[in-house]
């Protein structure tokens, strides 16, 4: 796990973006970039700086969008991670709507887990025998969570799905989530971790010597093959 440091938030998601600028520089130009994003107000204010910044340094046209994880809401409720994406990044930049594989909040969540899992083995080329993504944009939350992988349903740590269904452990609220191998399948992990809110759970990131499935954002990013974690943040000790 590498960690880059920055001068502020913004400077962290900058250099986190010219990060996966390389990652997409680095693979062939025709060939699509199959990128997965997070939700959660870090997201927001990527999608926010990309508008802003790097509507002329990115090939938006090559990158073909995919989730890490959806609520179980429609694509117009607020918590919707796919609303936020589609109107402060999709609709302002004109990124085509062929270009977008939301997953389907709206619908049956069984059923969607599984539609979206064979989605991704159709449209994503294989590596180990598993769906690949070029990079993977991931968040860590207050209680240690990512993706939607909670300490009260790790088991989707090594869930042999590439989609499954995840409760959140205090609002029930059912989400559907990309699992644990497909995560660590080789793939380049670009992660976030802004603000004085996510000091703590920064600093207990950086002081998990043991990988415990309790700890899941531990547990994937310190077994993933590249890990770059991009803040602000100072751990003075």
């Amino acid at each position: 796990m590498e960690i880059y440091y920055a001068k502020s938030p913004e400077d962290a998601l900058r250099r986190m973006t010219d990060k996966l600028i390389k990652i997409m520089q680095s693979k062939p130009g025709l060939v699509p970039f199959n990128l997965a994003l997070s939700g959660g107000s870090t997201a927001q204010r990527i999608f926010a700086l990309w508008q802003e910044e790097y509507k002329q340094q990115i090939d938006w046209n090559r990158i073909r969008f995919y989730w890490v994880d959806e609520r179980c809401v429609s694509p117009e409720d607020d918590e919707s991670n796919f609303k936020h994406a589609d109107q402060q990044l999709f609709r302002p930049i004109g990124i085509p709507r062929t270009h977008i594989y939301r997953i389907f909040g709206e619908k049956d969540p069984s059923m969607e887990a599984n539609r979206y899992s064979e989605l991704i083995n159709q449209q994503l080329p294989k590596k180990n025998g598993l769906p690949y993504f070029d990079a993977i944009i991931l968040g860590i939350g207050l209680d240690g969570h990512t993706a939607s992988i909670f300490s009260s349903c790790n088991f989707l740590l090594n869930d042999t799905r590439s989609y499954a269904v995840a409760v959140h452990p205090e609002s029930k609220q059912l989400r559907i989530t990309l699992t644990g191998p497909v995560i660590l399948n080789s793939t380049p992990l670009l992660v976030p971790v802004i603000g004085e809110n996510k000091k703590a759970i920064f600093e207990r990131l950086l002081e998990a010597r043991t990988i415990t499935e309790s700890f899941p954002a531990a547990c994937i990013m310190y077994r993933a093959a590249s890990t770059s974690v991009f803040t602000e943040i100072l751990i003075i000790e």
